[in-house]
């Protein structure tokens, strides 16, 4: 039995035209005033944790994958998450997950509603349709996470409203979160984390979405399987369920876990996620 079929971002009404205030202010004449300078003090730097989300790529699709991340930001956690995303600034972790942004100018954000207008300095390049859709996928997913009254994105280039965004999707409307089901990947690892150093009993955890809630796991050091087996998630597509699996004590070293889900039509890999990480000595 396949697992689900992709769906994409929905085009909904196109957003209307934003209206700009502008507040004139007057001074009196006069010589300038005497003291310190008026200018405003620059807002100190602060961190949140946020979950970005990135692309990563199985066998027959392209789905969305999220990380949890700490950002630095100056007072607007939604502008910095956004534009770490287009612009770049923000890499995965996991060396298998991608974005499909990465060198976009981000010119600003604009509240309408429950609608957030994302203004860009340029368009995608280099991605087919699915991949434009995806990309899309991972700003309306990273912003209604943050602030969940975001209900859809639009976007505009330079202020305008282009036709597509990179050749494919016709940008012209909104896009809403898709089914999660649909959207984001069947399989996901939340502990260990990706590079990160673990003490005491091995305990991994995730969600998932996979048919009969059941898929395979392996455990490797140096490109060896030393330890295999199935895993249950409590329970099976389309709820994304949480599953935890204990690997017990092992020595300190350097490890990877592999989950994969396997078709039901023909055996083959649907899809899989890793994480390589360290047991310390202690």
């Amino acid at each position: 039995m396949s697992r689900r079929r992709h769906t994409r971002p929905r085009a909904l009404t196109p957003l209307a035209p934003a209206v700009l205030t502008l507040l004139m202010l007057s001074a009196c004449g006069g010589p300038p005033p005497s003291g310190p300078s008026a200018e405003p003090t620059p807002s100190p730097s602060a961190t949140a944790q946020v979950e970005l989300y990135f692309a990563v790529a199985h066998p027959a699709d392209l789905d969305l994958v999220g990380e949890v991340r700490e950002i630095t930001h100056d007072g607007d956690v939604l502008e910095a998450a956004i534009r770490g995303l287009v612009e770049g600034t923000i890499a995965p972790l996991d060396p298998d997950y991608d974005d499909l942004w990465s060198g976009v100018p981000l010119r600003g954000l604009e509240r309408d509603g429950d609608v957030l207008r994302v203004d860009l300095g340029g368009a995608l390049t280099n991605v087919g349709a699915e991949a434009e859709a995806v990309a899309i996928e991972q700003l309306v997913w990273t912003a209604a996470g943050i602030e969940p009254s975001i209900r859809a994105l639009a976007f505009t280039i330079d202020g305008a409203t282009p036709e597509t965004l990179g050749g494919h999707v016709d940008a012209r409307g909104q896009f809403a979160r898709g089914l999660p089901e649909s959207t984001l990947t069947p399989l996901q690892i939340d502990a260990p984390r990706e590079g990160q150093t673990v003490d005491g009993p091995l305990r991994a955890s995730g969600v998932a979405c996979v048919f009969e809630a059941t898929f395979g796991w392996e455990l490797l050091q140096g490109g060896t399987v030393i330890d295999q087996g199935t895993a249950m998630s409590a329970e099976s597509c389309p709820a994304r369920a949480p599953w935890s699996l204990d690997l017990g004590a092992r020595p300190a070293g350097e490890y990877t876990l592999v989950i994969t889900e396997y078709s039901m039509k023909d055996g083959a890999v649907a899809s899989t996620d890793s994480k390589t990480f360290t047991v310390s000595g202690r």
